[in-house]
């Protein structure tokens, strides 16, 4: 039996980063939203408690600075770049899967639906299992170009 991986997926933004701790049985070991700027520290104290064997991050707005960023801290972990199409509908969709309506809001249809709060997190999840999926499918990660 192959031995259990783990990553970090990250759902990037200008001010808040999506962050998840995935491994690959897809149980989420941690989830977040945090600031854009602290996500450097938020993988390094992931590092203290999980074996990371590389970072997913979603082809999102400002990905392309988080991904210099991640570079040149973690110049020897992988990065895989996974394209985020429909993923914050997906996202919603897990959230309310999580946190159901209660009372009368039960009866307003998901797609008007607003979570109250960030669900950056949920984001960083589902590209964690869409990497995951992909890998277990092809026996290799979906890569972006």
């Amino acid at each position: 039996m192959p031995e259990e991986e783990i990553i970090v997926a990250i759902d990037p933004g200008t001010k808040k980063c999506g962050y998840a701790v995935v491994d690959s049985n897809l149980n989420v070991l941690q989830r977040e939203v945090t600031l854009a700027e602290r996500i450097i520290n938020r993988i390094k104290n992931s590092f203290k408690v999980y074996n990371i064997e590389g970072i997913i991050l979603g082809k999102g707005t400002n990905y392309k600075q988080i991904e210099n960023k991640l570079k040149n801290y973690f110049p020897r972990l992988k990065i895989i770049l996974i394209e985020e199409n429909f993923s914050t509908l997906e996202a919603r969709k897990k959230y309310f899967e999580a946190y159901p309506p209660r009372g009368i809001s039960r009866l307003i249809p998901l797609s008007l639906r607003v979570p109250p709060c960030q669900y950056d997190d949920f984001v960083a999840v589902l590209l964690a299992e869409k990497y995951f999926k992909n890998k277990n499918s092809r026996g290799r990660p979906c890569v972006c170009p």
